[in-house]
């Protein structure tokens, strides 16, 4: 849905919401808005959020809300923003921090599975969405990278913390709408492993019997490793340049 008033939503993610001093205190605030429309997308899914719900679980009529937020999408803004602010910032040297960076991130998509379906859309980045990656880029400073390639490097990392947080909320997404576990849904299935036959399928018949698909490696942790492996390749691969970075203090 088109935004009427994409400032709004800026002014309501970066610009602080002052609490009344004096007087009595309001009923509903942003913040409680927001945590409960967080709550709604934990419990039920992003499919179930919808401003009416978020009244519901508040208890206030859903006509309340507009005086807090215009409408879903700045919701959903403020939402993801709020839940990257969990994220610890990535500090130390490249690696380090970027694996710290990816998973502090990694934390916040298992707690939050919904904030992958949002990662690649058209959503207004907030102040702690901003500082994180701040700190991500840090981390890439003063080692000869241009700022084409620290932004690339940064993607990299992120675009495969994305990838594998997509799969693990398709699949919470599935268990919750059919009551049935991945395990389940598979051992219900068994059969279509009988067609992984040597002269057919000989790659599939090796790793099916050899076990591969009883004990997978954690994927996330596989694929951290082999991400940053490529990265210090990429890195190291020639003797680079040092390219300062102007009006920045990395220090």
């Amino acid at each position: 849905m088109k935004q009427e008033d994409p400032e709004r939503g800026i002014r309501l993610l970066w610009d602080a919401q002052a609490e009344p001093t004096r007087g009595p205190k309001p009923a509903l605030s942003l913040d409680r808005v927001v945590a409960a429309g967080i709550e709604v997308a934990d419990t039920e899914g992003l499919g179930a959020l919808t401003m009416r719900r978020v009244a519901e679980v508040l208890g206030f009529t859903t006509m309340s809300l507009y005086r807090y937020v215009p409408g879903k999408s700045e919701l959903l803004d403020l939402m993801v923003d709020t839940v990257i602010g969990e994220a610890e910032l990535a500090e130390g040297g490249w690696r380090d921090g970027l694996e710290r960076y990816a998973r502090g991130m990694w934390a916040v998509f298992r707690r939050h599975p919904w904030v992958s379906q949002l990662t690649g859309t058209r959503r207004t980045p907030g102040p702690r969405t901003i500082e994180s990656m701040e700190a991500a880029l840090a981390v890439l400073a003063n080692i000869g990278l241009t700022a084409a390639e620290m932004n690339a490097v940064f993607l990299t990392v992120g675009y495969f913390v994305d990838s594998v947080a997509r799969r693990l909320a398709d699949r919470r997404d599935a268990e919750r709408e059919s009551g049935e576990t991945e395990d389940s849904w598979w051992a219900s299935r068994t059969t279509v492993f009988e067609h992984f036959t040597p002269d057919r399928f000989p790659m599939m018949n090796h790793v099916y019997l050899s076990g591969g698909f009883d004990k997978p490696l954690d994927e996330f942790e596989f694929g951290l490793a082999r991400v940053l492996d490529g990265i210090a390749v990429f890195i190291e691969a020639e003797d680079r340049p040092h390219i300062p970075l102007a009006n920045c203090d990395t220090e």
